[in-house]
């Protein structure tokens, strides 16, 4: 195989456009849960970054963790920038103008997310104490937030996963010989 012929093999099959099947109204309406959580973590960090503090509203990082983050407002414009990011990328899976981004860009993009989002599920649960004294309403809206906003993540990356994968053509059984 020639240096050109990998090239072409190359173009052919990792820069095409994914083509996807349409997205039914349950996957969009999982997308637009995702890109509104989405924004509205962008807004929580820019307001943080407006206070010139880590961590979230209500929720600021401890002295120690702040200290590591000398300037904190460009920190959290860069959070907030990611959040915006992301909000793209939920929104290209299920938009005609998202078909043109190559399928396993958007398909690690998608992941990457879930991946990062799954962990803040996590610090988030992690931190809500249960206690029924102490179990106040912040804590478990918090935590439906974040499961809400994993299962619509959830959904729009293996929703995506399963539009977009190539269809192969199957070989004919034995079964009309």
């Amino acid at each position: 195989m020639t240096l050109d012929m990998c090239g072409g093999l190359f173009r052919r099959k990792l820069l095409r456009p994914a083509r996807p099947m349409p997205a039914g109204l349950f996957v969009r309406l999982a997308a637009c849960v995702a890109v509104a959580e989405m924004l509205v973590y962008a807004a929580q960090k820019v307001y943080m970054a407006v206070r010139g503090e880590t961590g979230m509203p209500g929720h600021p990082a401890p002295a120690a963790v702040q200290a590591q983050f000398a300037p904190a407002g460009l920190a959290q414009a860069g959070n907030a920038a990611l959040g915006v990011l992301a909000a793209l990328v939920a929104l290209a899976s299920v938009t005609r103008w998202g078909a043109r981004i190559p399928r396993w860009a958007l398909c690690c993009a998608l992941a990457l997310a879930l991946v990062m989002l799954s962990l803040g599920a996590v610090a988030t649960i992690g931190r809500t104490d249960f206690a029924w004294d102490r179990l106040g309403r912040g804590g478990v809206l918090g935590c439906v937030r974040e499961g809400a906003q994993f299962g619509a993540w959830l959904v729009v990356t293996v929703s995506y996963g399963l539009r977009t994968r190539p269809h192969r053509d199957r070989p004919a059984t034995g079964a009309g010989r």
